[in-house]
């Protein structure tokens, strides 16, 4: 059993596919951790890849995932016969499609995963945003490559994200801080001063301000993930594990009939 998060509003979707998947899954009554290649082989993460995918109703034994950067380029997933492998060795931090039954995921530990979907043109897209990929605007040029390539209107798009660290957690040097504060008046409310050069970041709020600032309706972003310091029983977290796991966010288009 695989105690995954879920998206409500996305989970409305009756065409999308999505879920977080947890640090740990239970098979015959017993807690397993979810492997990556952070703490195990690589045969052992396909196999929790796999178990993953299945817990989730999905019959495919691999998913497309890039090398992630922290940067801003989107791979534009277009070919449903490309292998995975190929699709591996390429450097970004968002893959979108508007191919059917192709599994897309990011990997995270405290960073935020953002799944994005279009239900009138059914396209989606999946987004690894971090410090430092959310200072560079990935989300943004993730949202504008859904335009460009393909026409999609962010008015109609439907932004929700999954467990990461949150402001209560996430505490930077002033340095880590200063872009956020300089870049709009509209971040300052989530990025808090604490002490002396020291302050909380909230990235899972500052992506939503982004979300909104290029274009896409507030109502339509969801931040409802839980923080995956606070609740490290459940989910992986970098910041408060150091070496540790990565959880697996999906979202997969299921063909209109």
């Amino acid at each position: 059993m695989v105690f995954s998060f879920f998206v409500d509003a996305l989970k409305k979707q009756p065409l999308l596919v999505h879920g977080t998947s947890p640090r740990y899954y239970v098979i015959n009554g017993k807690r397993k951790l979810f492997c990556s290649y952070e703490i195990g082989s690589s045969e052992l993460f396909f196999e929790h890849q796999k178990i993953f995918l299945h817990s989730l109703g999905v019959e495919k034994k691999f998913l497309f995932r890039v090398k992630q950067v922290h940067g801003n380029y989107v791979y534009v997933l277009k070919d449903a016969n490309i292998s995975d492998s190929k699709v591996a060795h390429c450097e970004a931090d968002a893959i979108i499609t508007h191919v059917s039954d192709c599994p897309i995921m990011v990997l995270t530990a405290d960073c935020v995963p953002i799944i994005i979907y279009d239900p009138i043109k059914h396209l989606a897209g999946i987004v690894h945003a971090g410090r430092i990929g959310t200072q560079k605007q990935i989300l943004t040029k993730t949202i504008e490559a859904l335009s460009r390539e393909y026409g999609s209107n962010p008015k109609d798009l439907i932004v929700g994200m999954g467990p990461a660290i949150r402001g209560c957690c996430y505490k930077v040097d002033e340095p880590c801080a200063q872009p956020f504060i300089n870049k709009s008046s509209s971040y300052l409310e989530f990025v808090k001063k604490t002490e002396k050069n020291k302050f909380y970041l909230d990235l899972p709020q500052i992506n939503r301000i982004e979300g909104f600032e290029a274009a896409v309706l507030m109502k339509n972003i969801y931040t409802e993930g839980p923080c995956t310091s606070c609740e490290n029983y459940r989910w992986y977290s970098y910041r408060k594990e150091g070496i540790t796991g990565r959880l697996m966010t999906m979202v997969m288009l299921q063909p209109r009939k």
